[in-house]
């Protein structure tokens, strides 16, 4: 029987298997995991995997958050000409 790792951050296809490893590593806040994993960076910005990977880290003592979570959504960007801003502008 094979080995079955699930993929837990599907944009970067990051396995639990990956994600653990890095947390043995020393990982230990959301940042330093996805940083070591590149988990949350993908098109969704972790807005798919966030949840996951929120349990992975224990990050709870006594009922007070240590390691507030870290990951931020960055709005998907794309190229945009010069001309399509000026042209923009020229309408206003």
């Amino acid at each position: 029987m094979s080995n079955l790792s699930y993929i837990v951050c599907r944009c970067e296809e990051v396995s639990m298997d990956s994600l653990q490893a890095a947390i043995n590593d020393g990982a230990s806040t959301l940042q330093e995991l996805k940083m070591a994993t590149r988990a949350g960076m993908g098109i969704c910005q972790g807005r798919i995997c966030r949840t996951a990977l929120d349990c992975l880290i224990p990050n709870h003592k006594n009922g007070i958050l240590e390691h507030p979570s870290m990951l931020t959504i960055h709005q998907p960007t794309r190229p945009v000409s010069l001309s399509q801003i000026v042209a923009r502008e020229i309408q206003r």
